[in-house]
């Protein structure tokens, strides 16, 4: 009796295996397919915000430059005496490292070069080195 309900039910089984197994697989191909479609979708995607962060930051470094190109005459004098104000501060922290230095003794000649350095660097830079030399818009200084 026993091996007749086994027989009945591996019979059962081989009818019913076809009409669960092919759909199963027919769903399971389709939604590999859409998993594959939603990855490519997701890489382009990306790839496109990529594209454009770095157009952005080109376009916001090209404005900048604009700004800075065209700087007035009053933005042109506070960056310059900004740049005065950070040159006179590093000339201030060379001479306080060639205080201490001389008073430590040793190492005097290497400061007084780095500090005749520093002054003919802020000589040579003007104000405010190259981004401050000029006003490209016409207006006097």
């Amino acid at each position: 009796m026993s091996s007749g309900v086994w027989e009945l039910t591996g019979a059962g089984l081989a009818v019913v295996a076809p009409l669960v197994g092919v759909p199963l697989t027919v769903m399971t191909f389709y939604l590999k397919g859409m998993r594959e479609q939603q990855a490519g979708r997701y890489s382009d995607l990306a790839e496109r915000v990529s594209l454009i962060g770095d157009e952005l930051r080109r376009v916001v470094e090209d404005v900048g430059q604009i700004r800075r190109d065209f700087a007035t005459k009053e933005e042109w004098l506070r960056e310059t005496m900004w740049a005065r104000g950070r040159i006179e501060a590093l000339s201030a922290a060379v001479l306080r490292a060639e205080s201490e230095l001389e008073s430590q003794g040793g190492l005097v000649a290497t400061s007084k070069h780095t500090h005749r350095l520093v002054a003919e660097m802020a000589r040579k830079a003007g104000i405010g080195g190259e981004r401050l030399g000029g006003c490209d818009n016409g207006e006097s200084r």
